[in-house]
């Protein structure tokens, strides 16, 4: 007898649930359902596990997972979970990247609506943030640029710019350029793009030649 999927579970109104506590379960279980690509359900899960090579587990087993059936996940899956979704595999363990994680989905959710964004781009999106965090950057400031750059989306700026702007790493610089024309948010990035090279940085431009 096939088992239930954990995806069809209630959900709160607004779509993303309102708490997650601190079982593996429950956290599995709040990224299948606010994925930007999801709500993904057990049988997606499993496919998607396989589709990008990593350490594969069946649909059954990723509804157990998901439910507190199976408590005892290995490193590999544990590990396989969070490369899938795009978190520190330490989202599972510590309740203080679980918040920032967690608001960053929330954030990245309510741009789906915008059509210039892909479910796969928002997702990629989460994945650049969330390595920010690894790689030791506050997590203030991570959650401070991603507000700055939802408020230049609003602003009618296009992704391209966006992540122009984010992977420079300036932010603060960005917001001025709010009301500026593509041709002016190029501009702006040339001469970005001149300052590291003066500062013996890599420019975007510099590095899309290769």
């Amino acid at each position: 007898m096939a088992e239930p999927d954990a995806s069809q579970n209630a959900e709160a109104p607004d779509g993303v649930m309102a708490t997650v506590q601190g079982t593996f379960a429950e956290r599995l279980d709040y990224l299948c359902r606010n994925d930007p690509r999801g709500p993904l359900g057990d049988v997606r899960v499993s496919e998607m596990l396989r589709e990008a090579g990593l350490p594969t587990a069946s649909d059954t087993y990723v509804w157990q997972l998901r439910t507190g059936r199976r408590d005892n996940p290995t490193k590999n899956h544990i590990e396989g979970f969070a490369r899938l979704f795009g978190v520190p595999v330490k989202y599972f363990f510590e309740d203080d990247t679980v918040g920032v994680v967690n608001k960053l989905l929330k954030m990245l959710n309510a741009l789906k609506g915008d059509k210039r964004f892909t479910d796969e781009q928002l997702h990629s999106h989460l994945g650049s943030l969330t390595r920010l965090l690894e790689s030791g950057v506050r997590a203030e400031t991570v959650l401070a640029q991603l507000e700055a750059l939802a408020r230049l989306n609003e602003a009618g700026v296009t992704l391209d710019t966006l992540k122009r702007f984010e992977e420079a790493g300036v932010t603060s610089i960005a917001m001025r350029a709010v009301g500026l024309s593509e041709q002016g948010l190029n501009a702006a990035a040339a001469m970005l793009d001149q300052v590291r090279r003066l500062e013996g940085l890599p420019a975007e431009s510099d590095q899309d030649q290769y």
